[in-house]
């Protein structure tokens, strides 16, 4: 069966570009226009929150530090934070927890300010994602890109972390723990049927991805843990043509298909 051409083949309506990478951890691995620069909008959490745990790792940072929320923090979009008083302490992975979970923009930025956006980079160099940057904190305006990466970087982040590259065991799990809870799954855990998902001895063990969303932008990742074992899978989309960016029903099925495709793919190879 050739996964790619299916693949292509279901997309071959769709007016958008879209970047892939998949890979079953077996020797299997498919690749479509996976070093192609995306804006990564809220995809670029993830790496924060691996800066967050590398600082509490060697001890720069305590786990139980806390951090206030001012003024210079403020960001519209995504989160509650932005609802809540300034001058409010929280610790820091409270904050990081929000990022992840609820995909806060002003907890985002209060880790950027506090973490360093070099220090960021340099962890994301060091990591091996050439093609991944953070330029700026998140900010209240259009048309900015505030950081960009590839559905291969993406994925490399994921892989990473899934094989206890980055962390010990106990740190790993604390951060599968954390995105276990992020509430929008959207194309890669949305592209799965929930009769794998929520019944009594489920198929799937768990699924941790960090989606993002700006403008014609729609990208999704991470890591998915079934009884036949894990597989990581990327999917980015971008230059859909809906000027007011509102039709996500439409463009997420576009991701969410890719992501049943590959599911089944996996499971009928798990069950050979």
């Amino acid at each position: 069966m050739n996964i790619e051409k299916i693949i292509k083949d279901s997309l071959v309506n769709f007016d958008g570009k879209v970047a892939v990478y998949y890979d079953d951890l077996n020797g299997n691995i498919l690749k479509i226009n996976e070093k192609e620069k995306y804006n990564s909008a809220s995809c670029i959490k993830i790496f924060i929150l691996v800066e967050l745990f590398n600082q509490i790792s060697n001890g720069t940072i305590h786990r139980k530090t806390e951090l206030t929320y001012l003024d210079k923090h403020y960001v519209n979009g995504s989160g509650v934070m932005r609802y809540l008083s300034k001058g409010i302490n929280l610790p820091v992975l409270d904050i990081a927890t929000l990022m992840m979970i609820i995909s806060d923009n002003v907890a985002t930025n209060m880790l950027i300010d506090f973490l360093g956006i070099d220090k960021i980079n340099k962890t994301i160099e060091n990591i091996g994602c050439k093609d991944t940057k953070l330029y700026s904190e998140f900010k209240s305006v259009e048309d900015e890109v505030f950081s960009e990466t590839t559905a291969y970087d993406y994925y490399l982040v994921w892989k990473q972390l899934n094989d206890y590259e980055l962390f010990d065991k106990d740190i790993t799990q604390e951060i599968i723990d954390i995105i276990k809870n992020q509430k929008y799954h959207e194309m890669v855990g949305d592209g799965i049927d929930k009769v794998y998902k929520e019944v009594e001895n489920p198929i799937v063990n768990y699924i941790v991805t960090k989606s993002g969303k700006y403008q014609s932008v729609r990208n999704d990742g991470g890591i998915v843990s079934t009884k036949y074992g894990n597989y990581i899978l990327t999917i980015f989309i971008k230059d859909f043509k809906d000027k007011d960016y509102r039709n996500d029903e439409y463009i997420y099925s576009q991701g969410k298909k890719i992501s049943n495709i590959i599911f089944n793919e996996f499971i009928r190879k798990g069950t050979i």
